[in-house]
């Protein structure tokens, strides 16, 4: 069953954006021809060079053999079909992965004395042979409705990559209930989501991710998928969420994340070094 989609949209989660994004297949050939000819160029003058000029000119020609052969493997092979790499621009995801500035971030109302943007590896080859699972962090094309900045902008909407955990597959039901929670003393209402009848224990998950903080309650009137109803994902849909659950950009607002639109599975933090780790 197809969700309803909701006619406004939060104006944040401007996508995870990919290392060397500009670089398409037709400038990557374009770069390794000219090494290939400036390789042969190299060779050529090698030959009618003195013995000593000869070998630092095959040297040179060898690294750009070497660089073309690099193009070849990681944007025409490896990139297409196996690992891609990106980058966290937005805090969705947090406290999973990290994408804050330094300062003070208004939407959020949190503060942060140093930027930190995690550089995670995505792994596009096991979702050829398998499906998403529940709690997988994936990555996938947003439909145009999930663009809100743009549109904002008075520029036409456009398909960003997104990063979120998969917190439904299909044929299952989802739904934020509201229950009574102690914070200080204070008892508050906060939302809770329930799968297939179950509620969800998210600080931490048994499953080995934590979420943010609750979620608030009310949830934004806008979050209209899975709110005051509970929706059955119909099949190969799934239903995307961001552990920073109070500031993402997510399924609850735009509706399901189609099968074909998953690009890959998060793996591995690279960067920062003192963040690098598998992921869950």
């Amino acid at each position: 069953m197809n969700f309803l989609l909701a006619q406004s949209i939060p104006p944040s989660d401007s996508g995870a954006q990919e290392f060397l994004a500009n670089l398409s297949v037709g400038m990557v050939a374009g770069v390794a021809l000219l090494f290939t000819l400036l390789r042969f160029a190299l060779l050529r003058m090698s030959a009618s060079s003195p013995a000593k000029g000869a070998v630092t000119t095959r040297s040179v020609a060898e690294i750009f053999e070497s660089l073309t052969v690099a193009l070849v493997l990681v944007f025409l092979i490896i990139r297409p079909f196996f690992v891609q790499a990106f980058f966290i621009p937005s805090e969705s995801m947090e406290p999973t992965l990290l994408g804050h500035e330094a300062g003070y971030n208004e939407q959020t109302r949190e503060k942060h004395d140093t930027a930190v943007k995690d550089h995670i590896f995505v792994n596009k080859f096991t979702y050829h042979f398998a499906n998403p699972n529940r709690e997988d962090i994936f990555v996938f094309r947003a439909p145009l409705i999930a663009d809100g900045e743009n549109p904002a902008k008075g520029l036409p909407p456009v398909e960003n990559v997104l990063i979120k955990r998969c917190m439904g597959i299909p044929g299952d039901v989802l739904q934020v209930r509201h229950e009574p929670r102690k914070n200080d003393g204070v008892t508050e209402e906060v939302g809770v989501l329930y799968r297939n009848g179950k509620r969800l224990e998210e600080l931490p998950s048994p499953d080995g991710y934590k979420i943010n903080e609750p979620m608030a309650w009310p949830q934004d009137p806008r979050a209209i998928n899975g709110g005051d109803t509970p929706i059955t994902l119909g099949p190969d849909e799934y239903f995307a969420m961001g552990d920073n659950r109070n500031h993402s950009n997510d399924s609850r607002f735009w509706g399901v994340v189609k099968r074909d639109r998953i690009i890959g599975k998060a793996s591995v933090i690279f960067l920062p070094l003192d963040r690098m780790r598998v992921l869950r």
